[in-house]
């Protein structure tokens, strides 16, 4: 159901909004952004979801990108913003355009106004905000539609919560997420959170698929910039990464990405990856 609709909406045909996720196009932002645009669109505001991304560069999100048909998708480039109605969805601080109506997003508030409502609040995942306000039993009637939307925020919500790991209590997850995933696992509840888990991380890290990436397109998949610092998580150990560059290119390609995203400090961070 999802994925038709995204068939549909793709054609922009009377969409009024488009809810706009994040720039660094993680697992949340975009299903966050589709399920609250799929929402609306249930009640009668087409409103059309919009990657905040390359889309030549979308597949290095490998546990996202195999969610949906890359093909279905709307990109920031594939759209003028200035026609539509915007809402921000998990992130706050940055002016598109002047018609900014709303915002939904769990990062700190950074003070932007937006004409029509603003939601943020402190949780691990933006998407158990967004699970929060489907109200899912009250507002949707069939049991495949449910089962379906049920999923993908709880997948999301793992992969942004660590599982639940205990000792990310109040770090990357507080109550609110788990109550809203055990609601959603109410409507599923063959959903094998450890399996689940297991398989998305699986992905993200997966040591050939990160290699076959280009440097810069590593560098983007988990990029934010404060100021001048840039701050990137490379998803391979530097070893690993090291079998593909040699010193000089890795500072070479460093280089050039820090002239190209204008930032005088690069921080990278290399992930050791544990099974779980």
């Amino acid at each position: 159901m999802i994925n038709q609709f995204l068939r549909n909406i793709k054609l922009l045909q009377n969409v009024k909004q488009l809810v706009l996720g994040n720039p660094t196009a993680d697992m949340d932002s975009c299903v966050g952004s589709i399920l609250l645009a799929y929402h609306m669109t249930q009640f009668n505001i087409p409103t059309a979801p919009i990657i905040n991304y390359n889309r030549q560069s979308f597949r290095s999100h490998f546990e996202t990108a195999q969610l949906f048909d890359i093909d279905d998708l709307i990109f920031i480039n594939d759209v003028d913003l200035n026609q539509y109605d915007l809402i921000l969805y998990d992130h706050n601080d940055i002016k598109y355009t002047n018609n900014q109506i709303g915002c939904i997003d769990h990062h700190e508030d950074k003070g932007q106004n937006f004409t029509q409502f603003k939601k943020i609040e402190k949780v691990g995942s933006a998407v158990t905000l967004v699970a929060e306000h489907m109200e899912l039993e009250k507002n949707y009637k069939c049991k495949q539609e449910i089962a379906e939307i049920a999923q993908l925020i709880m997948k999301t919500i793992l992969v942004d919560t660590f599982n639940f790991q205990q000792n990310q209590y109040q770090i990357r997850w507080v109550d609110k997420d788990k109550q809203l995933f055990e609601l959603c696992h109410s409507y599923y509840p063959q959903f094998d959170s450890q399996k689940e888990y297991q398989h998305l991380t699986d992905l993200k890290y997966d040591l050939k698929m990160n290699l076959k990436l280009s440097l810069t397109q590593q560098l983007l998949k988990d990029y934010k910039k404060f100021y001048t610092v840039g701050y990137c998580v490379i998803f391979i150990k530097l070893q690993d990464l090291m079998t593909k560059y040699n010193e000089n290119q890795l500072i070479e390609e460093f280089s050039q990405f820090m002239n190209t995203e204008k930032c005088k400090t690069l921080v990278v961070f290399f992930i050791k990856y544990k099974e779980v």
